[in-house]
């Protein structure tokens, strides 16, 4: 009931920002000024205050597990979006595809159903699977869309070290082993951080709302997106849970390895695709379709999840 809740949540939010943006009251502009709060402060509170407790053994054990776990799913990602979408010919729908299936919505929306699914140790857990996931989001997803500029290592690695959601996982690993030998943050520090990172699912929500409120009913509906949205939500986190299971991995890792494979669109993809005119409206098609159906995909993995 607790995931079902939050789901019809996330729903009533991204319609407060449809409503919002077809009634004008917040503008794209506006829209993308939040987006850049979210991804620079809220979201960032979000990730550190999910490392402030105790360190155990099942935690470190858990978290190693899932973090190398998340960097050979990255990897396998990266090479089978590479032909996956090979037969579309429109070039801007096939980077934003590929961006799609190296990356989904696992390192904002994840770590709320994370939480709600596994409780706080979840967001913990999440914001671990999230790392490799940042960095491909930022390095090789980039690079997805500059095709046709040059993209200098250099910058990209100074891109994903200095992302305000990386320091905060960085600054978060720190106080992580500062609390599990004794050393707590002040009350005020951990309160505000908590505070702040509430705000991130609403937020994330109405923004994507806002985007797809410029986008026609009719169009949304797209055969690519569909499919898209298939592969998304069924068929890669069956494969995961296919493979995971293969090589007898169980317990916290299967479950959250899973769990965040079977996420909708990365939010961060509007913004690529904007900021670089790659076919905004495509990739909010995207984003809106695999949001939406989603809704009723998580509350189904996580009741499967739950019986392992």
């Amino acid at each position: 009931m607790e995931m079902i809740r939050l789901q019809i949540q996330i729903l009533i939010f991204l319609a407060i920002g449809l409503l919002f943006g077809k009634k004008k009251w917040i503008s794209r502009a506006s829209a993308d000024q939040l987006n850049g709060l979210v991804m620079n402060l809220i979201l960032p509170c979000s990730i550190f205050h999910a490392f402030q407790t105790k360190l155990t053994p099942e935690i470190l054990n858990s978290t190693f597990s899932i973090l190398v776990l998340a960097i050979l799913l990255q990897v396998i990602f990266i090479v089978v979006s590479g032909w996956i979408w090979k037969f579309v010919s429109d070039k801007s729908e096939r980077t934003n595809l590929e961006y799609g299936t190296v990356s989904n919505n696992a390192g904002t929306l994840g770590m709320v159903i994370g939480q709600a699914a596994f409780g706080q140790e979840g967001v913990l857990y999440t914001s671990i699977y999230a790392i490799p996931l940042r960095i491909v989001m930022w390095s090789y997803g980039v690079a997805l869309y500059n095709r046709d500029h040059v993209v200098r290592l250099k910058d990209l690695v100074i891109k994903v070290v200095t992302h305000p959601c990386m320091i905060a996982i960085f600054l978060g690993i720190i106080t992580l082993v500062l609390q599990s030998l004794g050393y707590e943050l002040p009350t005020l520090i951990t309160q505000t951080v908590s505070s702040l990172g509430g705000c991130n699912t609403v937020l994330i929500m109405i923004i994507i709302g806002v985007i797809l409120s410029e986008i026609p009913v009719r169009d949304l509906f797209d055969k690519n997106v569909i499919l898209y949205t298939v592969l998304r939500l069924i068929v890669i986190p069956c494969l995961v849970l296919g493979g995971l299971m293969l090589f007898h991995i169980g317990g916290m890792p299967l479950k959250i390895c899973v769990l965040e494979s079977a996420m909708p669109a990365p939010v961060t993809m509007a913004m690529l695709s904007q900021k670089y005119g790659v076919n905004a409206p495509f990739s909010g098609k995207m984003i809106f379709l695999s949001t939406a159906a989603s809704t009723i995909t998580l509350p189904l993995w996580t009741l499967i999840l739950n019986a392992f």
